[in-house]
C-alpha cells in the first residue's frame, strides 16, 4: 500500500476545534460574557452571550496553540482513493494521517498556506510526534488561492465556496463555523452513551470535510487539466 501511495496528488482539508471546554460553557480566561445592555428579553440576552461563547471558541481552533485537529481528509485529485480520519483523540487522528503524508504525496489544499499546514506541523508537534514528508517539503504542497494570484504573506485569499460556485460546483453541505457546535454535541453524546446521535455528528463533520475536498479536487483538475501536477 506503500507504493501504491507514492507520488500520488490529494487535496486534503482540516477540521479544527477548541481544546477547551465547550461553546456552551466556555469561558476567556475568566472574562464574563454579558448581553448588550438594551437586551431586555431572557431569551434574547441567553441567545447573545452563547453567540459571544461560541465565536470566542470558534476563534481559539483556529490557532495550533489552542485548536487541535478533529478531522482530516484526503481525496485523490487524480484518481479514486478517499480517505477521512476523525476522532476525539487527535494523536490518534494524526497518526492515521502520517502514513499518507510520508510518503512524498502531493497534496493541495485551500488557503493551505497560511493555514491547514502550519496548523498540522504545530499539532504534530505538540503531540510530540514526527512531522510527516509532505508537510516539510514545500515542493510537495500546492494552495488553491495561489491559482488566482493570492497568497498567504499579501495577506489575501478567496473563498472556496466562489471558487468552486464558479465552475459550477455544488455548495457545502453546512458552513464551517458550526463544526464545532456538531464537535460538541458528538462530544456530549459519547458522554451520554449515545452512539447513534454520536455517529450522526461525525457523519456531518466528515461529510463536511470531504466535501471541501471534492470542491478543491475539481479546481485543480480545472487549473492543472489532465495533465497533473508537475
Amino acid at each position: 500500500m506503500h507504493h501504491e501511495r507514492q507520488g500520488k496528488t490529494y487535496a486534503y482539508d482540516i477540521e479544527t476545534v477548541s481544546q477547551g471546554k465547550r461553546a456552551s460553557d466556555y469561558t476567556n480566561n475568566g472574562v464574563e460574557y454579558k448581553a448588550p445592555s438594551n437586551y431586555k428579553d431572557p431569551e434574547k440576552i441567553e441567545k447573545n452571550i452563547k453567540e459571544q461563547k461560541e465565536k470566542a471558541k470558534g476563534g481559539h481552533g483556529l490557532k495550533w496553540w489552542t485548536g487541535k485537529v478533529c478531522s482530516i481528509a484526503f481525496v485523490e485529485i487524480y484518481g479514486d482513493d478517499r480517505q477521512v480520519f476523525y476522532g476525539f483523540d487527535e494523536a490518534e487522528v494524526l497518526l492515521k494521517a502520517t502514513e499518507l503524508l510520508n510518503h512524498g504525496s502531493k497534496i493541495v489544499g485551500m488557503s493551505s498556506e497560511g493555514f491547514d499546514a502550519p496548523f498540522l506541523v504545530g499539532r504534530y508537534m505538540a503531540n510530540g510526534l514526527m512531522i510527516p514528508r509532505s508537510l516539510k517539503i514545500k515542493a510537495c504542497q500546492y494552495d488553491v488561492n495561489k491559482f488566482f494570484g493570492f497568497s498567504a504573506s499579501s495577506g489575501q485569499r478567496g473563498k472556496l465556496n466562489d471558487y468552486a460556485h464558479g465552475i459550477g460546483f455544488k455548495e457545502k453541505p453546512l458552513s464551517g463555523n458550526k463544526v464545532q457546535g456538531i464537535y460538541d454535541t458528538a462530544l456530549d453524546a459519547k458522554m451520554q452513551g449515545d452512539e447513534l446521535a454520536e455517529a450522526g455528528a461525525w457523519k456531518q463533520i466528515t461529510e463536511y470535510n470531504l466535501h471541501d475536498c471534492d470542491a478543491v479536487k475539481a479546481l485543480t483538475r480545472a487549473y492543472y487539466g489532465s495533465e497533473g501536477i508537475g
